[in-house]
């Protein structure tokens, strides 16, 4: 693990279908802060090509397989949001970072829906690896941001520290957002 001025450097995985400033901003923050960013493949593409360094989670999991349909969908990126401080040996010796963060916004599903998507097309925008790294922070008591609309209250966190409340607070966001992501899918698929 590398470290910053003798502590342990932080982790955080990127994986956002959003390609915006929104993105840009997190990255800036978290490198100006010192942390390492690991992004899937186009978010890792995103930020290098705005300025800021990022490894692409291909370098720990492989490149992505079966038509970039699985990227993040790794148990590597998994033991490293759900591992404890007692599991550092064994991350250290799979090669596998610590994932401190996670900041991952969803395939555009509710979107498709709403527009009158086709089933194919619902079924292309059913994001998978995107919930299951969301709710993987949460019960790893990682930072886990869902939400654009997190990002203030992040910053000034980021400065502060991240207590348990908050931790809580943004776990109960992730869970709520893929419930209703679910929700919707269960609901539209019902309707057919």
């Amino acid at each position: 693990m590398k470290t910053v001025h003798g502590e342990q450097r932080r982790t955080a995985l990127l994986a956002s279908f959003e390609k915006d400033a929104a993105l840009v901003r997190l990255g800036k923050m978290l490198k100006d802060a010192g942390w390492g960013l690991l992004g899937s493949a186009g978010t890792a593409k995103y930020l290098k090509e705005n300025g800021i360094e990022c490894r692409d989670v291909a370098e720990i999991v492989g490149a992505p397989i079966l038509g970039h349909r699985v990227v993040t969908l790794s148990r590597e990126l998994h033991a490293g949001l759900l591992s404890t401080d007692a599991d550092a040996a064994e991350l250290e010796k799979l090669r596998v970072p610590r994932i401190d963060l996670v900041y991952v916004t969803l395939y555009p599903l509710e979107k498709t829906i709403a527009d009158g998507g086709t089933p194919a097309e619902v079924i292309e925008k059913t994001d998978i690896g995107g919930p299951t790294l969301l709710r993987a922070a949460g019960k790893g008591r990682r930072v886990v941001l869902s939400s654009p609309a997190q990002l203030d209250e992040f910053e000034q966190k980021l400065a502060s520290g991240f207590d348990e409340k908050y931790l809580t607070k943004l776990a109960a966001a992730a869970e709520r957002r893929v419930a209703d992501y679910v929700s919707t899918s269960a609901s539209y698929w019902e309707k057919q």
